[in-house]
């Protein structure tokens, strides 16, 4: 009996088109693509429903021909190439001709069109891939494609649809990227009937990026571009100062010989060369655009075309990673001259030869017991250092309540323990114990004290009422992302609700964190949603979870730089003995870290 059979060329366009679209966004980048490709200088794309309902990009390119139009929807139809040699020297988008027949395969397509010379436009209407209508219409030059109900006829790759608010964010962030791709084009986005993106010709990367983003975005935009050298790649585009940061990577726009693409080896060059200048776990906004000669790059790598090889990777991201950090020295340097002048008339410098000849010694690293140790005084100046109100309350507080006895046994129990010589830096608790000196991290430790209490008791924990609400500003994309996720907040006791189109209202908030910059957590959670938005729900809330537990630990745990008295040092050592996961912090950082005896000793040259 036969068991091999051949599938139906319907079937075989429906299986293939999952190789080209997994997500509207997709559909919108071939339209797209083609619209650039066809010359136009003004591209206008609508969205419902994320793209799901409809998806329709309209152009005044050059337009097709009735021939055209019918071989455009045909496997393997293309106008970019003539042979397979053609693919080493390929500067258009499109070159396979899969894009269409696949789309139009799983959707309902609806293609007006017409060409300059011709007195007349036509009308495609198709469904399943095949044409239902075609009819002569008034129509001026250029191309009209409207695509309906995607994957209606496959269901199966419909129910892997995400909601609304994370394709039309996948969708934004690619039009972004012609936009600032393709400056000499008018583009314009239009999600559920309400202009998203308004972006004129201009002949400025960071002008564009004003109008993307706006000017107080574009005013930390610093341009950057490598001199030409024969036969080597060119990188130019625009990166951000010193002093912006973003929470997540999607402000990072690579381009590739005018293609958007992602390449894991350019990114970590950019990153590279941000090292010591952003705080970890931040990045920057930066627009990368690298020329460079067709045959040494792969574009063919990737059904979809979204990701490239280089022939010689090494040489570009060395190139990269320099630019970069020169920029961004340059950049500094210029403003230290410009904002900082020095007088030099009477002139009293203390750095004078007899001055400069002084030397002193450093006592900083000497430590002595006595002289560590905190004293009265010093307790009862605690009240007034720079420590926040907040945290000098959890510092007593992050165990259940207990009575003076019990208090007075447990401190009992942690003396037994271990010796407490002092604080070293505001820094690190040390303790003096058999084996050595230990070295406690009063932040990593109170943050793992904290986060187990947060992840035990999240739902029940103490929460306190704002006199005055707290009011965080957010963008469009983000209010609509973080609005449907509110919940998060409220689990993990914040009262958090929209207000107005773009703004959060904060009335109330655990008691640890109540001095936390909420706007810096809104943010936070609205980038792990977006890193966590293809888990299934339950996953999704525990990451989300986990995250934020992280975060609300960290904002309230003590910090370096704070003073802490012998009684609240010794409590925070008491309740880390007692929480698990006690030998680092939420991140990964250790809570503690032994100098033994013997390597004391082996500096001493006590021992061998």
């Amino acid at each position: 009996m036969q068991k091999i059979k051949l599938l139906p060329e319907q079937e075989i366009l429906k299986i293939a088109a999952g190789q080209v679209v997994d997500r509207p966004a997709n559909v919108v980048k071939e339209l797209v693509e083609n619209s650039v490709d066809a010359g136009a200088t003004q591209i206008t794309a609508y969205l419902e429903d994320g793209g799901k309902d409809l998806m329709r990009v309209v152009d005044n390119g050059c337009g097709m021909s009735k021939q055209d139009a019918h071989l455009c929807f045909q496997k393997h139809a293309t106008s970019k190439i003539t042979s397979l040699d053609d693919l080493d020297s390929i500067n258009t988008f499109g070159f396979r001709g899969e894009a269409l027949a696949s789309i139009s395969s799983v959707s309902k397509v609806t293609l007006l069109t017409k060409e300059k010379d011709t007195p007349q436009g036509l009308k495609f209407e198709l469904e399943n891939g095949k044409i239902t209508s075609e009819q002569e219409i008034s129509f001026s030059q250029g191309a009209d494609l409207t695509i309906k109900n995607l994957f209606y006829n496959t269901p199966v790759r419909q129910k892997f649809l995400k909601k609304r608010e994370t394709e039309n964010r996948h969708i934004t962030q690619l039009f972004q990227s012609f936009c600032l791709d393709y400056l000499d084009i008018h583009f314009k986005l239009f999600v559920d009937g309400r202009q998203t993106i308004n972006c004129p010709p201009t002949d400025n990367v960071i002008k564009r990026s004003a109008q993307l983003w706006g000017h107080n975005f574009a005013q930390n935009m610093i341009p950057i571009e490598t001199t030409h050298q024969e036969g080597k790649p060119i990188v130019s585009g625009a990166i951000s100062n010193h002093q912006y940061f973003r929470y997540d990577r999607s402000n990072i726009f690579l381009f590739v010989n005018n293609r958007w693409v992602k390449n894991y080896e350019i990114q970590r060059a950019l990153l590279k060369g941000y090292i010591n200048v952003l705080p970890p776990a931040r990045y920057p906004a930066a627009f990368i655009f690298v020329q460079i000669d067709p045959s040494m790059v792969d574009v063919n790598i990737h059904p979809r075309k979204e990701e490239v090889k280089f022939v010689h990777p090494r040489s570009l991201t060395n190139l990269l990673q320099t630019t970069v950090k020169k920029a961004l020295e340059n950049h500094l340097s210029g403003q230290i001259k410009r904002d900082v002048s020095f007088k030099t008339e009477h002139s009293n410098c203390p750095l004078s030869s007899s001055a400069t000849s002084f030397k002193s010694f450093n006592f900083d690293a000497f430590l002595h017991k006595s002289a560590n140790r905190p004293s009265s005084a010093q307790a009862q100046t605690f009240r007034s250092s720079n420590m926040p109100e907040n945290v000098q309350k959890t510092i007593t507080t992050v165990g259940q309540e207990k009575s003076p006895d019990e208090q007075k046994a447990q401190t009992e129990i942690a003396k037994q323990k271990h010796e407490i010589i002092g604080q070293y830096k505001k820094t690190y608790i040390l303790i003096e114990k058999p084996d050595g000196l230990f070295f406690v991290d009063q932040h990593a430790a109170h943050e793992r004290v904290l986060y187990e209490i947060f992840s035990k008791r999240f739902e029940d924990v103490a929460t306190v009422r704002l006199l005055f609400p707290v009011f965080v500003t957010l963008k469009q994309e983000e209010m609509e992302l973080l609005e449907p996720n509110l919940h998060i907040f409220r689990k993990n006791g914040i009262e958090a609700e929209t207000f107005g189109e773009n703004q959060l209202k904060i009335q109330a908030t655990p008691v640890h964190i109540k001095n936390i910059k909420f706007d810096e957590l809104a943010r936070e959670v609205i980038s792990w949603i977006k890193e966590f938005q293809d888990l299934d729900e339950k996953q999704f809330f525990k990451k989300l979870n986990e995250k934020m537990h992280a975060q609300m630990s960290c904002k309230a745990a003590v910090k370096a730089g704070d003073i802490l008295t012998l009684e609240q040092m010794e409590k925070l050592l008491c309740d880390l003995e007692k929480t698990e996961n006690r030998f680092a912090c939420p991140h990964g950082r250790p809570t503690g870290w032994i100098l033994t005896t013997h390597e004391i000793e082996k500096k001493f040259k006590r021992k061998l």
